[in-house]
């Protein structure tokens, strides 16, 4: 019986449960209310604690609850998928991109001698030898079909009855997305001519932008054609034609308002496209350009530098400002200091440590170590050539220890550095010293030949041991290397 009488009471309450919503301000106070109706500008409501009722403008509203009702009362489109097919990216010889459905099923293995697709809704053949690649992909169904064959194709799968509310309501939705406005506006008035009480407030809202819509079908579909040349990374062309559209005299301004944020939207699709490429292609031409520079063995080491440090990121830029058509300073500049690099790059001096660290802690006390251990070893030959014959004591005087000579900076350079050598020298000079490269971290390599010690050891005359600075990393130990991005 209990239990009954709570079932009763929630169907009774139910209705009022349904009508009830939640909302949150951008301001952050939570507000439970009764939706009452809306305008393009406001919210209508009815506060469930006080019983008062409001009106709230759009942009007080939290973002997320403001898209959920403008879409429920036909104040915006909800987020849909574009409409594709399954279809080809077809690439000719002369560099032309067209996208298509093909007649005829195939793939890469039996291409066809002529390619046929449906093209912007007719038939276009292609002859295989002209044609570059051909790419297997889901394409926007506006490029292969007219509106109105879309629209043909849908109506004849659905064939809805005249009682069918459902399936014109689901038309007029489809009509929507392929932009055919003049009939969403046919199927959306059988929506209300069939149940007038049916989402009433969507119906009216959308019909009134639906027919301002399809008075200007075509400078819809001029806007959304220029959308659509952004997508195929045409982006000039797609700006021009938006700002014909904006210099318009009579456009309406709902209207301007969609060309202008269609405009903005390329414009940031347009930036976010080559910030990648320009940073893609700024690494692969400083490699290009340093390994260019590395096998010119009349490069002296003072003009790498001054070429590293003054002139590579200059001719870098320029050389991606002319490949992509972009402005030197206001573009590539830009997106290359704004760049997000998530993998970093590494580069070490090598051998060519010294160059950069010159001499290092303790290696002058190793040479006075060294030297006065040669002294007394010299003093131990004089000794001993005294009491012996003179050719044995010239014989100990040629066995007397010579430490190896450390090359110099040049000697390392002209003589010792083979090309990759100096490249990655040159990549770590870069981007220590090039100050548009951003170093994020230091890597030490054990020298190759005194194992990260700092020294060498030799046996003297006598059977001592001599260290010896080590002539390869000249005591630092290991060498140099960066991370940087």
């Amino acid at each position: 019986m209990k239990t009954k009488i709570l079932g009763c009471l929630f169907l009774l309450l139910l209705p009022a449960l349904l009508r009830a919503d939640d909302i949150v301000l951008i301001d952050g106070r939570y507000l439970q209310v009764k939706v009452l109706g809306a305008t393009e500008k406001k919210l209508h409501i009815k506060l469930l604690v006080t019983g008062g009722e409001l009106w709230i403008p759009w942009d007080l509203i939290r973002e997320s609850d403001r898209d959920r009702l403008m879409v429920q009362f036909g104040y915006k489109e909800d987020e849909r998928p574009e409409i594709t097919r399954a279809g080809v990216r077809l690439v000719t010889k002369a560099g032309e991109e067209f996208f298509g459905v093909p007649e005829k099923t195939f793939d890469a293995q039996s291409v066809p001698d002529e390619v046929v697709i449906i093209y912007k809704g007719r038939k276009w053949p292609f002859k295989k030898n002209m044609i570059r690649t051909i790419e297997w992909q889901n394409i926007p169904a506006l490029e292969a079909y007219t509106k109105e064959q879309l629209y043909e194709q849908r109506l004849a799968s659905l064939s809805p009855g005249d009682e069918d509310l459902e399936g014109h309501w689901d038309l007029a939705r489809y009509c929507m997305d392929i932009e055919l406005y003049a009939r969403a506006v046919e199927h959306m008035l059988k929506v209300r001519e069939i149940d007038p009480g049916y989402r009433s407030d969507f119906v009216a809202n959308q019909l009134e932008r639906l027919e301002m819509l399809a008075r200007n079908q075509k400078i819809v579909d001029a806007i959304r054609g220029a959308k659509r040349e952004s997508y195929h990374k045409r982006f000039d062309r797609s700006v021009e034609e938006l700002d014909q559209i904006l210099s318009l005299a009579s456009l309406d301004p709902n209207l301007k308002a969609d060309a202008e944020l269609t405009k903005e939207g390329v414009l940031k699709r347009r930036w976010d496209y080559f910030a990648k490429l320009v940073t893609r292609g700024y690494f692969d031409m400083m490699n290009n350009k340093i390994g260019k520079m590395s096998r010119d063995r009349k490069l002296k080491l003072k003009e790498a530098q001054n070429e590293l440090r003054r002139e590579l990121h200059k001719e870098i830029v320029a050389d991606l400002a002319t490949k992509h058509g972009l402005d030197a300073k206001k573009e590539v500049e830009k997106m290359w200091e704004e760049r997000v690099v998530h993998q970093p790059r590494r580069a070490s001096y090598g051998s060519g440590t010294f160059i950069i660290l010159g001499k290092a802690k303790g290696a002058e006390q190793r040479m006075q170590q060294m030297q006065r251990q040669m002294q007394r070893q010299a003093r131990q030959q004089r000794n001993q050539g005294g009491r012996r014959g003179g050719n044995q004591q010239q014989q100990q005087q040629n066995q007397t220890f010579q430490p190896p000579k450390p090359p110099t900076k040049d000697d390392w350079w002209d003589k010792l550095a083979v090309s990759n050598m100096r490249a990655q020298w040159m990549k770590c000079y870069y981007a220590e010293n090039g100050k548009k490269l951003e170093v994020v971290g230091e890597r030490k390599n054990p020298c190759s030949r005194c194992g990260g010690t700092g020294s060498i050891k030799f046996a003297g005359a006598q059977g001592e041991t001599i260290p010896v600075t080590c002539p390869r990393c000249q005591g630092h130990r290991h060498d140099k290397g960066v991370a940087y991005k």
